[in-house]
């Protein structure tokens, strides 16, 4: 997710573009790791490492100096523009 999130010719990048990039990932995470009952702690730990990944790159992109600030911003953008959790 990092190597996905980092680079940052991507901050030109919409959310959508970057949801794009990542949901084919987290898709395959989701169908290999999904089949174990409990693998749902280490899933919601990666999800929570994505949502984070993305608020970082949501304020680099609009040149906030708090990295962790307008989360609750990054995560409904991320939603809307279709991003997949690995635990429903």
């Amino acid at each position: 997710m990092k190597e996905a999130t980092e680079p940052r010719n991507r901050l030109y990048w919409t959310m959508n573009q970057m949801v794009k990039e990542l949901n084919p990932k987290i898709h395959g995470w989701k169908n290999y790791y999904g089949l174990d009952s409990f693998a749902d702690k280490f899933l919601n730990k990666i999800d929570w490492y994505i949502r984070r990944r993305l608020t970082l790159f949501w304020n680099k992109k609009r040149k906030r100096r708090n990295k962790h600030s307008k989360s609750k911003q990054a995560a409904m953008a991320a939603q809307f523009a279709g991003l997949m959790k690995l635990v429903s």
